[in-house]
């Protein structure tokens, strides 16, 4: 476990909907990432207060929805499903870019 984050490859799950507003099967991608496995509490959208374990920070603009989900293998091998609970997107000082999103679960 890496209080710091470590780099890490991971699989993207990300459900769209159709023009009725249906979901759709999930797209997978695979990106480059860094996973923090840190136990913690954070408020979500909602203002209330919820426990999650892990802290996925992705560069760049992401399209990400709370029906998405992560898969990564940690350090010792083991392959871990990263439901979102919640997610931020920071931006650079003073300007609408995109620099990283970050995804709680």
């Amino acid at each position: 476990m890496s209080l710091f984050g470590y780099p890490a490859t991971v699989t993207h799950y990300h459900s769209g909907v159709d023009d009725w507003g249906r979901p759709l099967p999930p797209a997978e991608t695979v990106r480059a990432a860094k996973v923090v496995e840190e136990q913690r509490l954070i408020k979500n959208a909602k203002g209330e207060e919820i426990q999650v374990a892990y802290a996925i920070h992705i560069e760049g603009a992401v399209t990400i929805g709370f029906d998405d989900y992560f898969l990564y293998s940690n350090q010792l091998g083991a392959e871990i499903r990263i439901d979102v609970q919640h997610y931020e997107i920071r931006k650079y000082l003073g300007t609408d870019d995109v620099k990283k999103v970050i995804a709680y679960g």
